[in-house]
């Protein structure tokens, strides 16, 4: 059994480990001090179980449960009860909670629980009317909803979203942005840029219009454009 650990407490983070080496058959695959790093590592990574806070700054645990499309069981780890039971009835993969500090004896309980509830594969969420995406700018995470995002241009190791209002610059190349960014309306133009079909006013021979910006398109990924857009 993969078991995740999401916990900014690095005291709970070392208990958690401590107790969970000791249950025979699980592995801890990662442990996080924020919840929006496990997500972008659920993304690439398969994970039976995520022992996951609730109260993390920036990007709590239930900013993951909310976001994520995909995401494992979950036991949620707590200082306060009332959060957790309300919590755990908050949606349908949430298996159990515990309150902190958590004990061999309880976990050990909540893992049965787990392994008894039948199916435990990775459970589908369906898409939010207006899905968002987290991007760090300095030492602060700023939401983004997609459907305001307009184009993302690399910068060197950078790369600069650009909304309908703002322009934010990201310490992330463009590839890996592209990797991650799997939503439907984007698509890659360039080498050098992502864009929002959705967005897209005009487009002429080797160039786009979004945002009134003019945005080049390649000759290689020209093909994929045409194809993915709605013409008739």
């Amino acid at each position: 059994m993969r078991i995740l650990i999401v916990d900014d407490d690095e005291c709970s983070r070392l208990n958690l480990r401590f107790v969970c080496v000791q249950i025979k058959g699980v592995e801890i695959a990662g442990e996080f001090e924020n919840a929006f790093s496990a997500y972008l590592f659920l993304k690439e990574n398969p994970i039976d179980l995520i022992l996951l806070d609730i109260e993390m700054p920036q990007f709590s645990g239930m900013d993951l449960v909310r976001s994520a499309q995909e995401l494992p069981a979950v036991i949620f780890i707590t200082s306060k009860e009332e959060y957790a039971a309300t919590a755990f009835n908050y949606i349908e993969n949430v298996v159990d909670y515990i309150v902190k500090p958590v004990s061999l004896l309880r976990l050990q309980k909540a893992l049965e629980r787990f392994q008894h509830a039948g199916e435990s594969a990775v459970v589908t969420f369906p898409k939010a009317s207006n899905p968002f995406i987290f991007v760090k700018t300095d030492k602060r995470y700023i939401r983004i909803d997609l459907n305001d995002l307009l184009y993302i241009e690399s910068l060197g190791d950078y790369s600069i979203f650009k909304t309908s209002q703002h322009r934010h610059v990201v310490n992330t190349p463009l590839k890996h942005i592209h990797q991650q960014l799997q939503e439907s309306q984007f698509i890659k133009v360039h080498r050098s840029y992502i864009v929002n079909m959705s967005r897209i006013v005009d487009i002429e021979n080797n160039s786009l219009v979004i945002g009134g910006k003019v945005i080049p398109i390649s000759r290689s990924h020209r093909p994929e454009l045409m194809r993915r857009l709605p013409l008739l």
